[in-house]
Formats: structure tokens, C-alpha cells, sequence
């Protein structure tokens, strides 16, 4: 091979070197173009979605000290009438039952006669 063709053998292969160079530089702007696109419409929405987030959080904090809150009234609750409720306890244990049944059926027994008489009339 000469010169000449070695010369135009090189100058081919560079112009096709800086063909694809040219190629790969657009692909390549092209990308970061298609990244930067994205990019700029989604961070706006995640840093919204991350803002959303972050009051979901403080509403959930504020719920758990509030059920904290309510379950130590709960106790002091209980706590305070205690006593009381052993004493309603004790007196309906007390209360005789089978007397009350009894009182029920005298009075039944009583009333009937006087509603037989008011239904004659």
C-alpha cells in the first residue's frame, strides 16, 4: 500500500471516528436531557409525597400520645372508683332475690282481683 492510500485509509477511519464520536455525544445529551426531564418532574411531586409524609407521621405521633393519654384516664378512672364498684357489688350481692320474686307474685296476686273489677266498667 502507498502513502497515499495509507493517508486516505486514516482519513476515512477518523471521519468515521468522529461520526460515531458525534453519535455518542448526542446519545449521550440526549440522556442527560431525557435524566434532567425527569428529574425535574418528579422531585417536585416526592418532596410533596416526602411533606405528606411527614404530617402522616406527626397526625400518627399526636394519635398514639392522645391513646396513651386516654388510657391513663382509663386507669386513673378505674383507680378512683374502684372502691365504689365493690360497694355496688356487695349490695346487689345482698339483695335477696328470691324475696323480691316473691313480693312480685303477693303483688300480682293482689292487683289481679282489682283489675277484674275495673274491667267491669
Amino acid at each position: 500500500m502507498s502513502e497515499r492510500e495509507l493517508l486516505a485509509q486514516l482519513v476515512e477511519n477518523s471521519r468515521k471516528q468522529l461520526f460515531y464520536a458525534r453519535v455518542r455525544t448526542f446519545l449521550m445529551a440526549a440522556g442527560v436531557a431525557f435524566i434532567g426531564g425527569s428529574l425535574y418532574m418528579t422531585v417536585p411531586q416526592v418532596l410533596q409525597m416526602v411533606s405528606h409524609a411527614d404530617a402522616a407521621i406527626e397526625n400518627i405521633t399526636a394519635m398514639c400520645s392522645s391513646i396513651a393519654q386516654m388510657g391513663d384516664n382509663m386507669n386513673s378512672f378505674i383507680t378512683e372508683n374502684a372502691q365504689t364498684v365493690a360497694e355496688v357489688m356487695e349490695k346487689i350481692e345482698a339483695v335477696d332475690f328470691q324475696g323480691l320474686n316473691n313480693a312480685i307474685k303477693n303483688l300480682g296476686d293482689v292487683v289481679a282481683p282489682l283489675a277484674k273489677f275495673f274491667n267491669l266498667f
